[in-house]
C-alpha cells in the first residue's frame, strides 16, 4: 500500500476531507537555498519525562526554569509538541530515524520488549529491544556530510552490542541499557527495579583520562561536563550533539538545598506540588543553561540549531508515597494516549529562521526532527533509504503558519501501562482526536480546540466522524505493519 493510500477511504466524508482538515500547500524552498551548503551546529537536548506544562514558560505554578524560559524567548516555542510515543524508548528510536514507532516495532521500553506476560486481558506483542542495524539515523547521515557526532547521556534503544557507536556516533559518553540510573548522585550505582545498575563511561572521559569523581557529585551537572568538553574539542568541526538527560525521570532525587528552596514556596492549591521533582527541573534547566552560555563563549551562537524536547508526557505516578507532577490542564499522563501522555515541550531556536518569541500552535512531532535537519542542510536521504514519517517543518521555523501536507499524526502502543493505560492506538486529523481501546474496541472522540483537557467525549454525538477516523487508524496500521495484542487464554480462564 502506497504510505498516503489509508487516507483514500471509500465513504469518507465530505467533513473529514475538506480544506479545513486536510489543506495543503508547497514549501518555499527560499529559506533553505538561504543556507545551501551551511553546516551549522546541531543540538539536540531531551529531557527524560519532562511534562509539558513542567516549565514555567509553559504554565508550571512551581517550577523555576529561568534558561529555558529565556531560549523560547529566543526562538519558537510550541504549543502543541507531541512525542512519538506515550513512552521513552520509541520516541528515542524514532527521534534518530524520523519513523513511526510501530513501522519500526519498537513499542515500549526496552526492558519490557520482549516475552512479557501480563495478568491482563490482553498479551502485548513480542517487538525490539535494539533498534535495528538496518535503520539509517540521522546520526550517520551528518557524519557522513563531515559532522563529529556525538551522544550523551541516556541511550535505551539497544543494549550494550548496539550502543550508539554502531549508530553512526564518533563518541558516546554516560549511556545504559537502562531507561534510569539508580541514583543521581555519584558514583551512580545501586539497586533500582530489582536491578543492579550504574552508568558506563564516566569513570573516564572521551580521551581515556580517569575522570575526578567525588560523593555528591549530580548526574545532571556531570553529563553536561562531558558535553560542553565535546563542545570545547570540536575544533571548528561542525558537531551534532545528541543531549540525551536521565532528567528528570524517577528516581525524585533533586539537590537538597534546592529541594529545601521548592518546598517553602508550595501553597495549597498549586498543581506542581513535589519539591524534590522541582529541584530535578531546576538542575536540568541549570544546565541547559551552561549548553546555552557555551555557545555563546565558543561564537556559535548564530551558527547553532539547538532543539529542546521530551521524550513523552509527565509521568503523573507516585514516588515514594508522592505525586510526581501534574499535567494540567492535559489529562493523564506517561503510558496514555490522552494528551497529558504525549503532548510535550518543544522549542527551536535557529538564529536567522526563527523569528525570536514566535509561538506555533501547529501539531508537530519528534518524528518531524529527522527531516527538518535534513532540509535545513540540504541532506537527501539515499535512494534505497524508506523517506521518514515525519514532515519537515522547516517552513514553520520562519513562519509559523504555514501549512503542512501531513494530514494526521498517529500513536500507537499495544501495551499496559498500569494504571494510566490499557492497549489502545490514536490519530489526530488536525482538531479532531480518536482514541481506539484495544480490550474492547470502544472508541473515544475529542475536539482539541475547544476540548484540550479531553474532557468531553464526542464519539455518541458523533458517530460517522468516530467511524471514519477509526477506519484511517485501521489502515495507517496495516501500511507500518503495527503489531497487536492477542488474546490472553489464561485471563480468559480465570473469568
Amino acid at each position: 500500500m502506497n504510505r498516503n493510500s489509508y487516507f483514500i477511504i471509500a465513504g469518507f466524508s465530505i467533513s473529514l476531507i475538506t480544506a479545513a482538515i486536510f489543506s495543503s500547500c508547497n514549501t518555499s524552498s527560499e529559506k533553505t537555498d538561504h543556507i545551501a551548503g551551511w553546516k551549522p551546529n546541531i543540538i539536540i537536548i531531551t529531557a527524560d519525562d519532562l511534562g509539558w506544562a513542567d516549565l514555567a514558560c509553559y504554565g508550571s505554578d512551581l517550577h523555576e526554569t529561568p534558561n529555558l524560559d529565556r531560549l523560547a524567548r529566543q526562538g519558537m516555542k510550541f504549543t502543541s509538541a507531541y512525542a512519538a510515543a506515550s513512552v521513552c524508548t520509541p520516541t528515542r528510536a524514532s527521534l534518530l530515524t524520523g519513523k513511526y514507532p510501530a513501522r519500526l516495532h519498537m513499542t515500549i521500553w526496552r526492558e519490557w520488549a520482549v516475552n512479557q506476560q501480563f495478568d491482563q486481558q490482553l498479551l502485548p506483542p513480542d517487538t525490539r529491544e535494539n533498534l535495528p542495524f538496518g535503520e539509517v539515523t540521522i546520526a550517520e547521515l551528518l557524519k557522513n556530510a563531515g559532522y563529529l557526532t556525538a551522544h550523551v547521556g541516556k541511550w535505551h534503544i539497544g543494549d550494550a552490542a548496539n550502543y550508539p557507536e554502531v549508530h553512526g556516533f564518533d563518541i558516546n559518553q554516560g549511556s545504559t541499557l537502562w531507561g534510569c540510573p539508580a541514583t543521581f548522585f555519584y558514583p551512580y550505582r545501586g539497586e533500582i527495579y530489582n536491578s543492579e545498575r550504574y552508568i558506563s563511561d564516566l569513570e573516564k572521559d572521551q580521551d581515556g583520562n580517569y575522570f575526578s569523581s567525588s560523593e555528591g557529585e549530580y548526574l545532571t551537572d556531570r553529563l553536561t561536563d562531558e558535553a560542553l568538553k565535546i563542545m570545547e574539542d570540536a575544533d571548528g568541526k561542525p558537531l551534532f550533539l545528541n543531549m540525551s538527560y536521565y532528567s528528570v525521570h524517577v528516581p525524585i532525587e533533586g539537590k537538597p538545598e534546592l529541594v529545601e528552596k521548592f518546598n517553602s514556596k508550595i501553597k495549597e492549591g498549586m498543581h506542581h506540588n513535589n519539591a524534590g521533582y522541582a529541584a530535578m527541573v531546576y538542575s536540568l534547566d541549570e544546565n541547559v543553561g551552561r549548553i546555552l552560555k557555551k555557545i555563546d563563549e565558543l561564537g556559535q551562537t548564530n551558527n547553532t540549531l539547538l532543539i529542546f524536547i521530551s521524550d513523552n508526557g509527565g509521568f503523573v505516578s507516585g514516588w515514594d508515597g508522592q505525586v510526581v507532577t501534574s499535567n494540567y490542564p492535559l489529562r493523564s499522563g506517561k503510558g496514555a494516549l490522552y494528551e497529558g501522555g504525549v503532548r510535550i515541550p518543544m522549542i527551536i531556536r535557529f538564529p536567522g529562521i526563527t523569528e525570536p518569541g514566535t509561538l506555533c500552535d501547529q501539531a508537530v512531532s519528534t518524528l518531524d526532527i529527522y527531516p527538518t535537519i535534513l532540509q535545513a542542510l540540504n541532506i537527501e536521504n539515499p535512494e534505497e533509504i524508506l523517506e521518514p514519517d515525519g514532515e519537515s517543518i522547516f517552513s514553520l521555523l520562519s513562519n509559523p503558519d504555514a501549512t503542512l501536507n501531513r494530514k494526521c499524526l498517529f500513536w500507537h502502543y499495544p501495551h499496559y501501562y498500569i494504571p494510566n493505560a490499557t492497549p489502545s492506538g490514536s490519530v489526530r486529523c488536525k482538531e479532531w482526536k480518536l482514541i481506539e481501546f484495544f480490550e474492547d474496541g470502544h472508541l473515544e472522540l475529542y475536539n482539541l480546540s475547544d476540548d484540550p483537557g479531553e474532557e468531553f467525549d464526542l464519539s455518541e454525538k458523533f458517530p460517522g466522524r468516530a467511524w471514519e477516523l477509526q477506519q484511517v487508524l485501521k489502515n495507517w496500521r496495516d501500511d507500518v505493519d503495527a503489531q497487536m495484542p492477542s488474546d490472553n487464554p489464561i485471563w480468559k480462564d480465570n473469568i
